[in-house]
């Protein structure tokens, strides 16, 4: 056991404590398929872990990170917008979700050597097999669920659950085109078990972002498989039952009560964003201004407790600007990763490409899958949701060519 741990450890961690942040960091982002607490308390043992052994070097280095400009000025801006807004102290609330987005800079940190995100990759599926395996015993002791009761396996709701086994969903695809899933045979139970899940829990932002983020990553590994993905989705509409189907058209029907709500929500956003386009009204305000800017009162409060959509709900918080700097952090995630992932398209034989690859491939099937689902629900907003996108989208910035010799922190733009 300790021979092959050695081997998951890199040669750059070779002391104890060092070995314990590598370990708290697979640890966090694997738990957090089962308990976000357990996960953000192993994420802060990495993080100090992490800080206490940084060289002023190592900083200097950690300065250049690509993402750290569009990050702080999107943090800088949200500041300034709870500053400003009614509900001051409640709004720097959001601030707490600085340790998560740390994420981005610990992975390069301290999985820098080959295998190391292949290791935290399978303890995410491990993991996530438990939870698929939670979500099925749920459905299957009381099949005759609602909509406001559906299946949430270790998860305090169906949405979280629902999005952490879709960016699983596309983690899993990537590792199989890219090792391969003859060598790999669990890939198929495992996926087996996710889409089964995913059907189960009726949730259609999670199966548009799956389908999305899929079609993402086969397009990369294997273009001409996107035929087969068309056919597929085909047999399991035609195989679903009355009730999944009827779900699954009931998204493009404006008569439904589910989608009329949604509709009644992004009016009601649009309103928000006319009056307050500059500063929004808050991260804490959220809830209490909708009421006051809602077109009907057919729904109950607690339906406004946020927009349902990432777009929206940021523009709401934190007015135009804010969504601005938003997507430019989210474009730059995306554009790091596809340079990632075309500086080794054609290299495929070591094991290391492919990890490569896999990790690219992954982070754009799963910014894909994001930001789709995030059109119907806030899922930037869900702690568990943004943990694991975090680690996914950060994963290729520890494989980027590194200019200053023997740093863990040194990242090229």
């Amino acid at each position: 056991m300790h021979r092959a741990l050695k081997k998951c450890l890199p040669p750059s961690i070779e002391n104890l404590s060092a070995g314990w942040v590598f370990l708290a960091l697979a640890g966090s982002v694997s738990l957090v398929l089962l308990s976000i607490a357990a996960a953000q308390i192993l994420l802060a043992a990495a993080l100090i872990g992490c800080a206490w052994q940084i060289k002023r070097p190592d900083f200097k280095a950690l300065m250049r990170h690509p993402i750290l400009l569009p990050l702080l000025a999107f943090l800088l801006w949200t500041i300034v917008v709870a500053l400003m807004s009614p509900n001051s102290l409640q709004s720097f609330g959001v601030l707490r979700k600085l340790l998560i987005y740390l994420i981005l800079f610990l992975i390069p940190a301290v999985a820098r050597e080959e295998n190391q995100l292949t290791w935290i990759y399978k303890a995410v599926f491990a993991v996530s097999f438990i939870a698929g395996m939670g979500g099925l015993f749920q459905f299957f002791a009381d099949p005759e669920r609602d909509l406001l009761h559906r299946i949430s396996g270790f998860m305090s709701h169906w949405m979280t659950y629902s999005g952490l086994l879709m960016l699983v969903f596309v983690m899993l695809l990537a590792y199989a085109l890219c090792f391969g899933w003859r060598n790999h045979k669990w890939v198929l139970p495992l996926a087996c078990v996710i889409i089964l899940v995913l059907i189960l829990s009726e949730t259609r932002n999670a199966w548009m972002g799956a389908v999305v983020g899929a079609f993402i990553v086969i397009l990369l590994r294997r273009p001409r498989a996107t035929l087969i993905l068309v056919v597929i989705l085909l047999a399991v509409y035609l195989a679903m039952p009355a009730r999944i189907k009827q779900r699954l058209q009931s998204g493009w029907d404006p008569n439904d009560p589910n989608t009329r709500n949604r509709i009644e929500i992004f009016e009601t956003s649009i309103r928000l964003i006319k009056q307050n386009p500059w500063f929004g009204v808050g991260p804490a305000n959220v809830n209490r201004e909708a009421l006051r800017y809602r077109g009907s009162r057919e729904y109950p409060d607690w339906m406004y407790q946020h927009m349902h959509n990432n777009a929206l709900q940021i523009a709401v918080e934190r007015g135009i600007p804010g969504l601005a700097l938003w997507l430019w952090l989210m474009v730059r995630l995306a554009w790091d990763a596809l340079r990632l992932y075309s500086s080794r398209a054609g290299d495929s034989a070591s094991p290391a490409s492919r990890e490569v690859l896999m990790i690219s491939a992954a982070a754009l099937g799963a910014w894909a899958a994001f930001l789709f689902a995030g059109m119907l629900e806030y899922n930037f907003g869900d702690s568990e949701v943004l943990t694991l996108f975090l680690f996914i989208m950060g994963a290729p910035y520890a494989r980027r060519q590194f200019p200053i010799p023997n740093s863990r922190f040194a990242i090229s733009d």
